[in-house]
């Protein structure tokens, strides 16, 4: 499994949110239980400012390499190591020789 290893800049936030199944009632009322095992999706949203272009060339790299699909170990400021895809990134030039990236991850379970 590949480990993500780039730390990055204080602006990191998460996303939570719980996947519920409801039934409803017509009399209003509403039963509302867990979807699954691991019900609590996370999203977080990762910037790497103002880093030399060949870290962002590395990160960069890193993302392509797993197409989207491979999941990689990853560990949060703000807990153990999980499991996480990342789908979606950007690259901005700041200056000559920096840019500042953006990447959403998102959590995944496996058996």
């Amino acid at each position: 499994m590949a480990v993500f290893d780039w730390a990055e800049s204080r602006s990191t936030s998460v996303e939570e949110s719980p996947r519920v199944q409801e039934t409803r009632f017509g009399d209003g009322y509403v039963q509302a239980t867990p979807d699954g095992l691991h019900p609590q999706e996370q999203t977080w949203d990762l910037v790497f400012d103002q880093v030399d272009d060949s870290i962002g060339d590395d990160i960069v790299s890193f993302f392509r390499a797993r197409q989207g699909v491979e999941l990689f170990d990853w560990t949060p400021i703000w807990g153990p190591a999980i499991r996480v895809v990342c789908k979606r990134w950007r690259r901005t030039r700041v200056d000559l020789g920096i840019s500042t990236i953006t990447a959403t991850f998102e959590r995944r379970y496996e058996p």
